[in-house]
């Protein structure tokens, strides 16, 4: 009967460490982020003339789930420290991953992304290259030098847009959205750097040691601001009927009011950070349901 016990103790031990890193996997890679780097590519592909369904597109789609499943443990890997910090419960200082897993499982997903690009056309394999390469430069270099390193960031995930386009070959279509992501991804960039000072402060230099919280919330809220201006101009340039126009207006009105949170209240930053991550998710929405009015 011991023994009995004993074997099922082990199995469930078993059956519980294997669970541990299914779920810290999924953690891991941010499967909800990668997710908004796919539909970007997809409504990039879509207003430039791209069928619905295509095996270029599938390939395109493939490419940036990689380089999404690569770059968050990749950046895990060199924020092990400061995560210890700021986000303890992560795979990696929670302890369900080695470190050094980070880095391998980053390289593996680059490596596979790198191989769906080389199969649609240069193009794509080119901006597939910069992206990863825009990935190793701000990890080795930028991370730790505030604004440049945001800049590097809302630029690499601005790309998805045009990279969809590229699979058609239309670059041109594809620009408003790149810019209006370029501008609240890196205005939200700026803001979690408030969000995220304390832990920050002892081994990075962010903005907010720099010129204040205060200041760099008023920097991030100007550049959320200028997206909402960028969200109406495609109207005017004849992409989308009026219809866009207005259901673009409470998205604008809800993103305007997250950042007003923290810009009376300092203390709401971390509220203003996920509600414009519910910004960027119904923008994306927005852009696919403005695509078929």
């Amino acid at each position: 009967m011991s023994l009995f016990k004993s074997s099922l103790l082990k199995d469930s031990k078993e059956i519980k460490i294997t669970h541990e890193k299914i779920w810290g996997f999924i953690r891991f890679i941010r499967p909800e982020i990668i997710i908004l780097g796919i539909v970007c590519v997809f409504i990039g592909a879509l207003v430039s003339g791209s069928e619905l369904f295509s095996f270029e597109l599938l390939l395109g789609m493939s490419a940036v789930f990689c380089i999404g499943a690569g770059c968050h443990p990749f950046n895990d890997y060199f924020d092990y420290e400061i995560d210890k910090i700021s986000h303890p419960k992560r795979p990696l200082p929670s302890g369900v991953f080695k470190p050094i897993s980070g880095l391998y499982m980053g390289l593996i997903f680059f490596v596979m992304s790198l191989v769906f690009s080389s199969l649609i056309n240069i193009y794509c394999f080119s901006i597939n290259l910069i992206g990863i390469a825009l990935i190793f430069f701000y990890e080795s270099s930028l991370k730790n030098k505030g604004l440049g390193g945001n800049i590097v960031v809302a630029f690499t995930v601005s790309l998805s847009f045009i990279y969809g386009g590229t699979i058609v070959g239309d670059l041109f279509k594809p620009i408003f959205f790149s810019l209006i992501t370029f501008f609240i991804f890196l205005g939200r960039e700026i803001i979690m750097d408030v969000r995220d000072f304390e832990g920050d402060k002892k081994t990075r230099m962010t903005l907010p040691s720099i010129i204040g919280e205060k200041n760099t919330m008023y920097l991030g809220s100007t550049l959320v601001i200028i997206s909402i201006i960028i969200l109406f101009l495609p109207f005017f340039w004849g992409l989308f009927s009026i219809w866009y126009e207005i259901l673009a207006i409470p998205l604008a009105i809800f993103t305007i009011y997250a950042i007003s949170l923290s810009l009376f209240y300092l203390k709401n930053v971390g509220k203003t950070a996920e509600m414009l991550r519910i910004t960027m998710i119904f923008g994306l929405i927005l852009f696919i349901v403005a695509i078929f009015l």
